[in-house]
């Protein structure tokens, strides 16, 4: 039988998350349930990672394997596109190896959170951007992520009931940019994330920008290991993961 990899892009603003949970609206629920009517039984799909309720996608990975050759690999994304709900779309589908797996042969993710800086709030960007009017000091901000660069233990950013036991995480870069719309984003890529954590070190961020928090603060902060050292936690709907890396495929 095929393995299958998968990329999906999803508006979370109506799922509990990604990861199946029972009599819950999610996203894997979903594509299980489309999947099962299909070939007339059941198909687990294994996620690159578990987004939180309300948190959006335009790249998120899962794998399963094909029950049945009756549907060629190709056609997937056109024919899954029809009975996928409408928040909900299957972008591409490869054949893959037998010992790929989307979560564990990940080499990195990106989140995006974006936030709407402008006077009057967007409203079609309500659903995917925080809305933030006061002014932020964009160069403290910056200030303040470089000192998140790189590997520590990232126990103040994430919550409290985090059930990976290793804290201890990498951070390969994080950006501050600004683009249309007065829109700014802050772009967060590493090894792997808490819960959590992303909307954490924005919230924690944002006070830094808002004259609550000093810039300098951030070592810190870390070094405490105490989510209450850390600033709150930013509305689901602003973040987006954006980016999954894979090492070359065969």
């Amino acid at each position: 039988m095929q393995k299958v990899k998968c990329i999906l892009s999803y508006d979370g603003t109506d799922f509990h998350g990604f990861a199946r949970q029972r009599n819950l609206r999610t996203v894997q629920g979903e594509v299980e349930r489309v999947m099962q009517s299909l070939w007339g039984c059941a198909v687990e799909t294994f996620g690159a990672s578990r987004t939180d309720s309300g948190v959006h996608a335009r790249c998120q990975a899962l794998h399963f394997v094909l029950p049945s050759d009756r549907i060629p690999v190709t056609q997937l994304p056109y024919i899954l596109r029809h009975w996928l709900p409408q928040d909900i779309v299957l972008v591409s589908a490869i054949p893959v190896g037998s010992r790929f797996h989307a979560r564990h042969d990940a080499l990195w993710k990106q989140y995006r959170y974006t936030i709407d800086t402008a006077l009057a709030p967007d409203i079609f960007a309500r659903r995917f951007a925080l809305h933030e009017r006061r002014p932020l000091d964009l160069e403290s901000m910056r200030t303040a992520a470089a000192q998140l660069e790189g590997e520590h233990d990232f126990t103040s950013f994430c919550a409290a009931r985090a059930e990976q036991v290793s804290k201890v995480r990498t951070v390969y870069a994080i950006s501050l940019s600004v683009g249309d719309n007065q829109q700014l984003y802050i772009d967060i890529a590493g090894n792997g994330f808490l819960h959590n954590m992303v909307r954490v070190i924005v919230g924690t961020l944002l006070q830094v920008g808002l004259g609550v928090r000093a810039p300098g603060t951030m070592t810190e902060v870390l070094a405490r290991r105490d989510r209450r050292a850390a600033g709150f936690t930013a509305p689901a709907h602003g973040l987006c993961l954006t980016h999954i890396a894979y090492p070359a495929l065969d």
